[in-house]
């Protein structure tokens, strides 16, 4: 009896497993390009996991890295262009900055000065800094893109909370066969 309640135990967690992978979009991400999902994760796991594998924690450990990352080049973008060192960017500022940009350069730094001025007085001060910083880090990588990635455990087979390689390796042989 303990045995049959087992198996049905490990039918229901495969069966969960398929549809937190199919409703977070992993499914779609496996069989859109299995040859290139196995290698992404591959070096996900050899980055951010540990002896036993790729963790919850280290997906949160990627995931805060690449917004972290994110969020520092659009303040080091806007610190760039703050000539007077007030923490703060003004027309003249972005004017200067422009001057010294390509054609295609110019209006773009435009189009992100106007998206960074929020409540459009011509000036971006450090709220609105932070604010298009904390927006540059969600496009990089945002809350979808965030749980697929949290998703990926669902591939764990041996139940041990770390995707592996091998784990990987046979999820992606799994979705091409599927194809």
């Amino acid at each position: 009896m303990q045995r049959k309640t087992g198996i049905i135990i490990l039918a229901m967690l495969a069966m969960a497993q398929v549809a937190l992978a199919e409703e977070t979009g992993l499914e779609k991400a496996m069989g859109r390009d299995p040859d290139r999902f196995a290698p992404r994760v591959t070096d996900l796991i050899a980055g951010f996991g540990g002896p036993e594998g790729l963790t919850a924690a280290g997906i949160e450990d990627h995931i805060e890295l690449e917004r972290a990352a994110a969020r520092a080049s659009s303040l080091r973008r806007m610190l760039a262009m703050d000539l007077d060192a007030d923490g703060a960017l003004d027309a003249r500022e972005l004017a200067v900055t422009q001057r010294a940009a390509s054609a295609s350069g110019r209006g773009r730094l435009e189009r992100q000065f106007r998206a960074a001025d929020l409540n459009g007085d011509g000036r971006i001060d450090t709220g609105e800094m932070a604010a298009d910083a904390r927006a540059a880090a969600l496009r990089a990588l945002g809350e979808e893109e965030a749980t697929m990635l949290r998703a990926l455990l669902s591939l764990d087979r041996d139940g041990n909370a770390a995707l592996s390689v091998d784990e990987i390796e046979a999820a992606a042989a799994l979705a091409a066969q599927a194809g």
